[in-house]
């Protein structure tokens, strides 16, 4: 008698636990600014109301708006490598892949991106696909963009060559930057009006560099008051400007000067580096430019 109550109390408490060990699957706990969510299966509420079930309703939160689901990555403009909610071209839609979804006739994040592949844990995919890009792998990373553009039209311009041969400046090379083209005698860092995030501006060219670089390291941050003190110290000591973002982060022409020398007068603070190697504001000696923020670094290198 005792044995048949066992047995029926496992039986009954069998589904509560695969249902509660289903769940738990599901919600994979507290998730931060590390948190990789991709490919583990296990944070569907992060997109999801609830787990959907397939071919039913996806029951995406905030009303299915991709910018919003998609926020861990940034959702200001220019942010993204490729604008998001705009309507293409009757030329570019012509040569849209049918796999490649729009949403409400707008290009948007599942255009490109595969989110369903994402959603299993899948070991291999993360590797060979990791960000999930509809017929990936791909031979390069322009390859993805090529699917809806044509090649031809994108040969790449160098947006460093401002100056025409008789020393006059090319507006348009400006233009790549920049909402309109700056006064170059007068302008600071702080009135100058740019298209959009700088880091994704240089990242266009620069992919690899804006990986943990420098010396593998994260710099595209907030600099601590001991490390900004440091700075403005060098700018005044040196004649120098190093400009943080309008965020006051530490990012990509704090170090690098992006214009070509000539293009700011030269007896501006703003045109140190134009055309030094590396573009680096302070380039002239060994590992001046780190010396810059990490006056410890430099007492050590005197010793």
């Amino acid at each position: 008698m005792k044995k048949a109550a066992v047995i029926t109390i496992l039986f009954t408490m069998i589904p509560a636990l695969f249902l509660s060990a289903q769940e738990n699957g599901k919600n994979g706990g507290a998730v931060t600014e590390k948190t990789n969510v991709h490919y583990t299966g296990k944070y569907c509420t992060e997109c999801h109301e609830k787990p959907p079930i397939k071919g039913g309703d996806k029951l995406l939160n905030y009303n299915g708006d991709y910018t919003q689901l998609c926020k861990c990555h940034g959702y200001t403009p220019g942010t993204y490598i490729h604008p998001v909610d705009v309507v293409p071209s009757e030329e570019k839609h012509a040569k849209i892949p049918k796999e490649f979804t729009l949403v409400d006739g707008k290009v948007s994040c599942p255009t490109c991106h595969d989110m369903y592949l994402q959603c299993q844990r899948n070991d291999e995919n993360k590797v060979l696909n990791k960000f999930f890009l509809r017929g990936a792998p791909y031979v390069s990373r322009t390859t993805l963009c090529f699917r809806c553009h044509d090649e031809k039209k994108y040969t790449r311009l160098d947006p460093h060559n401002q100056l025409t041969k008789t020393g006059i400046i090319i507006v348009e090379k400006c233009l790549y930057c920049h909402v309109e083209k700056p006064d170059e005698k007068k302008s600071t860092f702080k009135e100058v009006k740019l298209i959009g995030n700088l880091e994704a501006l240089c990242g266009r060219c620069h992919f690899k560099q804006t990986q943990f670089h420098p010396i593998n390291a994260n710099h595209l941050r907030k600099p601590s008051e001991k490390i900004l003190e440091t700075l403005r110290e060098t700018e005044k000591r040196l004649g120098v400007v190093l400009p943080l973002s309008q965020e006051g982060k530490i990012t990509c022409p704090t170090c690098h000067n992006p214009h070509e020398r000539g293009v700011i007068p030269g007896e501006r603070d703003a045109a140190q580096g134009a055309g030094e190697k590396y573009r680096l504001r302070l380039g002239g000696q060994h590992l001046q430019i780190c010396f810059a923020c990490h006056k410890e670094k430099f007492d050590e290198y005197q010793k």
